[in-house]
């Protein structure tokens, strides 16, 4: 039996192809549209909702026990339906619809219509609905016509009405955290959060939690951690969620997890895709000497930040911009973007954009080996490279036997000063404090001259 196609997939916004054929083949087709339809509880189907290109729709009413002011109205088929006159009286009633599961909205419609057709033998149908009837054939007739529910529905971009879809977080660290509270400030529906297993820290190797789990834990949240692609894909399985959204989770969702969330999964990504794709985007605009990033929400498919765009919006980088600066900046940008546009995304309003990828970049992996300081460079880079790679891997150089940390630096004019250090075994110290304690060393070291 065919599936319900959901938002976003191009068969629901393209008008369908007249019925021509009125062979034995549409009533196999209609039973199966009315057998999907009574599966989904849904009153109507049209043929593209199940990916089929005909100008064809169904209809039956069951009224419920207990509803005795409501009538039942008995399974109809019809091809080419077009509303050919529509009373000047309106009507306003929640509808929803299986290509928008879980979606309640208010709609206006004309309250009475006349609609011509066709039945399955190609004889001509008039049809004067009034009530039910002419929402239900006003509301599939759009669907034929590669119009959605949503696209005439009032609160359309009220988050409120967005409440009850289910969601699954997948996030580790402090710009996932802030993603995640702003969900749950907003009060929508995270019923769990997905985080990477617990890691050893430290010299005595005890284990440490991401962050997010401290976070969710907090607002109690269940928290889930896999260790493999095959336990997300099985969580997902077994949770079904409306929608993934993901955050700085550090894997990669494999494809067929994907596919298990009704209305796919949106990822916060802290660059201006296709710039800046992978693991490091916030380090890799800081060492390139961007004057310019941003944040876009992208819905995501197989490849590594590949997706359609949903959104994005740009700021730009102080001078003296360091990851975690960016970091917390981009957070509740991204955060604050992304409640934004839950609305238009849930209600099939976005409008996707592909990536261009003429422009695309992909960012390196960090290794603690980057952190090394070379002091051939010029000092511009140097700068770059401090404040974009600390707290991790970090940034440092010897001095005598030791290493010692650089902490954060400025530039004046051409010249690098440094402003806090740490020596190996010691604790972080005002760089004017060092140079007091360790003059000797310092006169010594092939480096100390090239600073301000």
């Amino acid at each position: 039996m065919k599936k319900v196609r959901v938002i976003y997939d191009p068969i629901l916004r393209t008008a369908a192809t007249p019925v021509t054929v009125f062979d034995a083949s549409l009533k196999p087709l209609a039973d199966e549209m009315l057998a999907v339809m009574h599966q989904n509880a849904g009153m109507g189907l049209a043929a593209n909702q199940l990916g089929v290109d005909k100008d064809l729709l169904v209809l039956e009413y069951r009224p419920a026990k207990g509803e005795k002011n409501l009538k039942a109205i008995p399974p109809l088929a019809l091809c080419n339906a077009k509303v050919t006159k529509a009373s000047q009286a309106k009507e306003t009633s929640t509808e929803g619809c299986l290509s928008l599961p879980g979606l309640e909205l208010l709609v206006e419609r004309p309250s009475g219509v006349t609609v011509t057709g066709q039945d399955l033998s190609g004889k001509p149908v008039t049809i004067k609905a009034k009530g039910m009837l002419a929402r239900i054939l006003q509301h599939e007739i759009d669907h034929l016509d590669g119009i959605l529910f949503t696209d005439r529905a009032k609160g359309v971009k009220e988050l409120a009405n967005y409440a009850g879809a289910t969601i699954i977080f997948f996030g580790s660290d402090a710009f996932s955290a802030a993603v995640f509270e702003r969900l749950i400030k907003a009060k929508l529906n995270v019923m769990a959060v997905v985080t990477e297993t617990d890691k050893p820290s430290g010299r005595g190797g005890a284990l440490r939690s991401p962050l997010i789990k401290t976070v969710a834990d907090q607002k109690q949240i269940a928290v889930i951690q896999p260790e493999s692609k095959t336990e997300i894909t099985e969580i997902l399985r077994q949770l079904q969620p409306d929608l993934v959204v993901l955050a700085s989770y550090g894997k990669i969702l494999p494809a067929e997890a994907l596919e298990i969330p009704t209305y796919g999964a949106l990822n916060v990504h802290p660059s201006l895709l296709p710039k800046y794709r992978g693991a490091t985007p916030l380090q890799s605009a800081i060492l390139a000497g961007e004057n310019e990033t941003g944040v876009t929400i992208m819905k995501m498919n197989a490849g590594v930040d590949t997706g359609e765009l949903v959104a994005q919006t740009s700021i730009k980088l102080a001078t003296d911009e360091t990851f975690l600066t960016l970091r917390d900046r981009l957070a509740e940008l991204g955060a604050d973007l992304l409640i934004k546009n839950l609305p238009t995304y849930l209600s099939g309003q976005a409008r996707l954009g592909l990536q261009d990828q003429s422009n695309a970049s992909t960012t390196t992996k960090l290794t603690k080996e980057m952190g090394e300081i070379d002091w051939q460079q010029p000092a511009i880079l140097i700068d770059r490279q401090i404040r974009a790679l600390n707290p991790w891997p970090g940034t440092f150089t010897t001095l005598g036997d030791k290493r010692l940390k650089i902490l954060a630096s400025e530039l004046i004019g051409d010249q690098l000063r440094l402003n806090e250090v740490q020596l190996e075994g010691k604790s972080p110290t005002a760089w004017a404090d060092f140079v007091r304690g360790y003059a000797k060393e310092l006169k010594n070291s092939v480096w100390f001259g090239k600073l301000l």
